[in-house]
């Protein structure tokens, strides 16, 4: 009998050190995760949080004893790299076609097992401080109209589009289309957006003016305050790469590739 448990023992050893060690089988040899930020320039140096943003990476060549098949992926804000080839170099960029003109994370990265890669980009405008009235919205009775007020604001293209933020999940939470406008651009009035599904919170508003392409510009930024409706929330989108004039040294350059 004591000769039938060694035998078994060894069997189990040997089981053991075919998988590198005994309950680590779930160890991720292969993938990874990828993530798009788009950013944009605030007037008087620093960036700000747009949205997430489609993100691509291509393999580029392996680091070492590389496994894995995947070796090419695209999707829109975030997503699992299943079988992406690991340990290797990656190409990997926010905003691709045409959505963002310059990087701000180098696309070139060295990706490992079960890393989580995030690529930030920056996107056309210069963003100006605005203020929203009203400033804070009860989410039980919004009101029906919301204004903004700022600069260079213009409908030579069409109305000046709204957008709601969260920050949280980077997610958009609502659109809406500047139904009046001030002659000299410092004005503007939208309808509020649908919040039924929106938990209080501090959220971020984009203001974009309309461009001869059929596009937007993003020209302005606000915050606003929503109460009534508590919810849980994930951790913020982080801070990008420092840059412009914080107000605590010298201002630095915007680095982009």
């Amino acid at each position: 009998m004591n000769k039938q448990k060694l035998v078994l023992l060894c069997a189990i050893v040997f089981l053991c050190a075919g998988t590198f060690a005994c309950g680590g089988g779930d160890t991720p040899q292969t993938g990874f995760s990828i993530k798009g930020e788009m950013y944009v320039q605030a007037f008087g140096g620093g960036l700000v949080f747009v949205s997430l943003t489609s993100v691509k990476a291509d393999w580029q060549f392996d680091n070492g004893a590389a496994q894995g098949n995947t070796m090419s992926a695209f999707c829109g804000g975030q997503c699992q790299v299943n079988d992406g080839r690991v340990p290797a170099r990656w190409f990997i960029v926010a905003g691709p076609f045409g959505v963002c003109p310059s990087q701000l994370t180098n696309p070139n990265m060295d990706v490992q097992a079960g890393d989580n890669k995030v690529a930030r980009c920056l996107t056309s405008g210069i963003l100006f401080p605005f203020s929203a009235s009203p400033s804070s919205v009860n989410l039980q009775a919004p009101p029906a109209t919301l204004d903004m007020t700022g600069s260079n604001l213009t409908t030579t293209y069409g109305m000046p589009r709204v957008e709601y933020v969260d920050l949280y999940t980077g997610n958009l939470i609502g659109t809406a289309t500047a139904t009046s406008v001030s002659g000299d651009g410092t004005w503007l009035q939208a309808a509020t957006p649908d919040l039924s599904s929106v938990y209080s919170g501090t959220y971020t508003i984009l203001v974009s003016n309309a461009t001869s392409g059929g596009g937007f510009e993003y020209v302005g930024t606000a915050t606003m305050d929503a109460y009534g409706r508590d919810g849980i929330y994930e951790d913020p989108p982080s801070d990008p790469p420092p840059c412009g004039c914080t107000g605590d040294g010298p201002c630095m350059p915007c680095e982009v590739y």
